[in-house]
């Protein structure tokens, strides 16, 4: 199955994260990959590096927030070739692909080029993407797509991040 969150809203990642888990309590191998997210100290991160099992698979491959700084570009593409490679993993049962419909958005991969990849990944590997912006034709692929619509956040009124919360 390729499945698909995007939308404006928050919860995205966290709708992978909790997929995650649910694939591991069956006992699934996972990966997960995130495109944009690097230097930010998360608490997804500390949970992740803290995880020790076996099956699970977490890598950083950005920069950071993608209006920062950086070799946002070159780091998606090396991230992307790592990705290839998982697509076609025979021991994976799930690959998570976090903020790659950003990626392609900000134009940091080749949406045909990523849309051919996941068409032709490994015969019952399910890949779930997640991001603002999905690419129609990635949508067109998916079989299952969720979009995440902002009503109200507290970021609207300048009140900080909360660790734990947002991050």
């Amino acid at each position: 199955m390729l499945i698909n969150v995007t939308g404006n809203g928050k919860g995205k990642s966290t709708s992978a994260f909790g997929t995650v888990i649910r694939a591991l309590g069956w006992g699934w191998r996972v990966a997960l990959l995130q495109f944009i997210k690097g230097k930010l100290e998360t608490g997804e991160v500390r949970f992740f590096r803290s995880l020790k099992q076996e099956n699970f698979m977490f890598e950083q491959l950005g920069t950071g927030l993608s209006w920062q700084p950086g070799n946002h570009k070159e780091l998606a593409q090396a991230g992307w070739l790592r990705a290839k490679e998982l697509l076609q993993a025979p021991e994976l049962q799930l690959l998570v692909l976090d903020e790659l419909n950003i990626a392609l958005h900000l134009k940091y991969l080749d949406i045909d080029e990523v849309v051919e990849a996941i068409r032709n990944r490994r015969d019952g590997l399910h890949v779930m993407i997640t991001g603002r912006y999905a690419n129609e034709k990635l949508l067109k692929i998916s079989d299952l797509v969720s979009e995440i619509q902002a009503i109200k956040h507290p970021f609207e009124k300048g009140e900080p991040a909360i660790p734990g919360i947002d991050y």
